[in-house]
């Protein structure tokens, strides 16, 4: 009898032992259970970078029929005339979390120019930019295009502290305005807008296309830091 009720100790002892190290260690078995974490970013060339289980560069909107929920799909339009086509995903789930993504596709502008001419609706944004709707045509078309960009919003609270130790130490931080800013991973191309409130954006791209996501940020924060201070552009 009492060697049975040391061997029952023991075994008790061993499995609450094997589950403080578990729930302890953030890197350990939790995170082995799923391959497409938003931290787990694999460069394979500069055209070429899989993150959450979609390889920018490669992977189509068609290729993620059956894995993500029907997406909202528009052209967008700024008031400088610059163009982007953007797929929107609602609630969508990538194990073991639940997200809102925003797809963008590898279009240049005469692929924009044979999207622009099949708009089929039009509307205003409180940017001054203005967001249109896109035929049956050019739907079926853009299914067939590789993304390159890829924003990642998690419905799970991120703070600081966890960004850190997910996905280590920026290489820069990079103020946006007085209430966001950005952390830069170049090596991963990835970007992370981190407010003072709210939820975390996780931007992620292709090495060949880092340059110039990076000075489209920069420009964004230049322009949202002249509102801050009152200075051309800003509001009244």
């Amino acid at each position: 009898m009492q060697v049975r009720w040391i061997v029952g100790v023991g075994a008790m002892v061993a499995i609450l032992a094997l589950a403080m190290w578990v729930y302890s260690n953030p890197g350990g078995m939790r995170s082995q259970q799923f391959t497409d974490l938003p931290w787990q970013i694999e460069v394979a060339d500069s055209q070429r970078t899989r993150a959450l289980g979609i390889v920018l560069g490669e992977t189509t909107m068609a290729d993620l029929v059956n894995r993500l929920p029907v997406p909202d799909i528009r052209l967008f339009v700024d008031p400088d005339g610059s163009r982007m086509v953007e797929a929107y995903y609602a609630n969508a789930r990538i194990p073991p979390f639940d997200a809102n993504l925003i797809l963008r596709p590898d279009l240049d502008a005469a692929a924009l120019d044979r999207i622009e001419a099949q708009v089929t609706s039009e509307r205003p944004m409180p940017s001054g930019a203005r967001r249109y709707g896109l035929s049956d045509d050019a739907l079926v078309s853009l299914g067939h295009v590789p993304i390159v960009e890829l924003s990642y919003v998690p419905r799970a609270r991120w703070n600081e502290e966890l960004i850190v130790e997910r996905f280590g130490e920026p290489s820069e931080r990079m103020r946006i305005d007085s209430e966001h800013g950005y952390w830069l991973y170049p090596e991963a191309g990835l970007a992370i807008l981190v407010p003072r409130r709210g939820r975390v954006l996780m931007h992620y791209v292709t090495q060949e296309r880092w340059a110039q996501t990076v000075e489209r940020l920069r420009d964004e924060g230049r322009r949202r830091l002249g509102e801050d201070h009152g200075g051309p552009g800003g509001h009244d």
